[in-house]
């Protein structure tokens, strides 16, 4: 039982802390220290989640974010990776390119949003650009920072071995810049789901974030917390699935004796 304990300690300890969090807030409605309407209950939640389970609802709005964020996510994985290679190959192309990653990092990428919908209309098209501006970033920096910071000792192994720069790029640079280039699909991950989220708030007549809107104006607040509360697991279910990848590649790249 210990060893169990131990060999699934985080994952028991965050399952453990969840379940604190939802007896307390079921108890302060409960109880008469917060009111139901601004924050539902869990279980009220869980009964219009089977409700909406059971119509379609929750499904058609779900299918409808998880294309946008596949696709948003997708673009940005190809574009942020391939310019992210170039980067590393290129210093003339890294410093070409830098003023305009950078600027878009740290411009509020939602403001993007009237110019989109002016460019391609309401709805997928400008959802899917939202999600790839959020995520870019995160892909373009990890892609370029690990194959720039590649085991020197290796590279300098391979060297004197007689490998070419190509040699050097494909066999070592690329291959252990893999647990930076997941660890930045992890961050790309939340940035496309808050895209489409924030997009869908504002011009949208399906998906998550359209319901969150469509129940938060109608101050149906147990609808809107559904919705809400599907978000949140979607990102957490789809990190978590990418952390136990990360770990799987670093554990592959560093072996069981570092």
């Amino acid at each position: 039982m210990t060893r169990l304990y131990l060999r699934h300690q985080t994952a028991l300890s965050a399952l453990a802390s969840f379940a604190v969090i939802i007896l307390v807030w079921q108890l302060a409605v409960d109880l008469g220290y917060v009111k139901a309407f601004f924050v539902s209950t869990p279980t009220r939640i869980a009964a219009e989640f089977m409700r909406q389970l059971q119509t379609g609802e929750l499904a058609a709005n779900v299918s409808v974010s998880l294309f946008e964020f596949v696709v948003g996510l997708a673009l940005a994985v190809a574009a942020g990776g391939a310019l992210g290679v170039l980067a590393s190959w290129s210093r003339t192309f890294e410093h070409v390119l830098e003023p305009f990653i950078w600027f878009k990092y740290s411009s509020p990428t939602i403001a993007f949003y009237p110019i989109f919908v002016a460019w391609l209309g309401l709805g997928e098209p400008t959802i899917i650009a939202i999600a790839f501006l959020f995520a870019v970033t995160p892909i373009y920096a990890n892609t370029l920072s690990g194959i720039k910071h590649a085991d020197p000792d290796l590279v300098r192994a391979a060297q004197s071995f007689g490998a070419r720069r190509r040699d050097v790029f494909l066999k070592i640079a690329l291959p252990g810049s893999a647990p930076l280039l997941i660890a930045g699909l992890r961050l790309a991950v939340g940035r496309a789901l808050t895209g489409v989220v924030a997009a869908e708030l504002f011009g949208a007549t399906a998906g998550l974030g359209f319901s969150i809107a469509y129940y938060g104006q109608k101050l149906r607040t147990t609808e809107m917390m559904t919705s809400l509360v599907v978000v949140i697991l979607l990102g957490v279910v789809l990190t978590q699935l990418l952390a136990s990848l990360e770990a799987r590649v670093d554990f592959w790249r560093t072996g069981p004796g570092r």
